[in-house]
C-alpha cells in the first residue's frame, strides 16, 4: 500500500488545530506512526480551547494506533489520558478494557466492561465481555452477554452494514465463534475501508474458515 504524500513530512504551515487533529486519525489509521505523533504533538500545541473533549479524541486516535500495532502498554496509557480528560467517553474505556485484559488484568476489565454493557446499547462492549469471560472459563455469564450482543449486531448489520461490518466481524470471530458470518462482515468492510486494520481482518476471518474447514474434514485415512 502507498503512503500518503508527504506522510514523512506533513504539509502544516497555517492550518488550525481541527485540520491538523483530523491528520492524527488518518495517519493513526494507516500505521504511519511518526507522522501521527508529529501531528499530535502539533495539534496540542495549536488548542486553544477549553473543551477536553477534542483533546481526549487526539488520545484515543493515539490508543487506537498503539493497540493496533501490538504496543498495549502505549494504548494503555492514551485510552486512559483520554478517559481521565472525559469520564464519560464510553469507546475509550471500552478500548482500555480490552488492553486491561490483554496485559493480564481480567478483573478490572470486566468490571469497566460491565458497567458500559449495562448502560449502552453498542453491542461491542456485550462482546468483548463475553469473550474476556469466556477466555477466563466464566462460560455461562459469557453465554448471556454473547446472545446479547449477538442479537443487537444483527439488528445493526440490517440497519447500518458497512458501518458495523468490522465490529461484527470482530465479534463473530472471537465470542460469537462463526467464522463464516466473520468472513462476510469482513469481506464487506474491506470494500468500504481498505485500511491495514481492514486487510488484518479479513486475512483472519480467511484463515479461520480455513481452520474450519480442515476441522469439519477430520484425518486423512491413507489407502495404500
Amino acid at each position: 500500500m502507498k503512503a500518503l504524500p508527504y506522510a514523512r513530512k506533513p504539509q502544516i504551515v497555517g492550518q488550525v488545530f481541527e485540520n491538523v487533529a483530523a491528520l492524527v486519525g488518518l495517519y493513526a489509521e494507516r500505521g504511519e506512526i511518526d507522522a501521527a505523533e508529529r501531528m499530535y504533538a502539533e495539534s496540542r500545541r495549536r488548542y486553544r480551547g477549553v473543551s477536553p473533549f477534542p483533546l481526549a479524541l487526539l488520545d484515543f486516535q493515539l490508543g487506537l494506533m498503539w493497540m493496533n500495532t501490538g504496543r498495549l502498554d502505549d494504548a494503555r496509557t492514551s485510552f486512559d489520558a483520554a478517559r481521565r480528560r472525559v469520564p464519560a467517553y464510553a469507546p475509550a474505556q471500552g478500548h482500555l478494557a480490552e488492553v486491561e485484559a490483554a496485559l493480564g488484568e481480567t478483573e478490572s476489565a470486566v468490571a469497566r466492561l460491565y458497567s458500559l454493557a449495562v448502560s449502552s446499547d453498542d453491542p461491542d462492549y456485550a462482546a468483548q465481555l463475553a469473550r474476556i469471560l469466556g477466555e477466563t472459563g466464566r462460560a455461562d455469564e459469557s453465554r448471556h452477554w454473547r446472545w446479547l450482543a449477538a442479537a443487537r449486531y444483527d439488528e445493526l448489520i440490517v440497519s447500518h452494514p458497512e458501518a458495523f461490518a468490522d465490529h461484527a466481524a470482530e465479534f463473530w470471530l472471537a465470542a460469537g465463534a462463526n467464522p463464516e458470518k466473520a468472513l462476510r462482515f469482513a469481506r464487506m468492510n474491506v470494500e468500504v475501508r481498505k485500511t491495514p486494520r481492514a486487510y488484518r481482518l479479513l486475512v483472519q476471518a480467511v484463515a479461520a474458515n480455513e481452520v474450519t474447514r480442515e476441522t469439519s474434514r477430520g484425518p486423512q485415512v491413507r489407502s495404500d
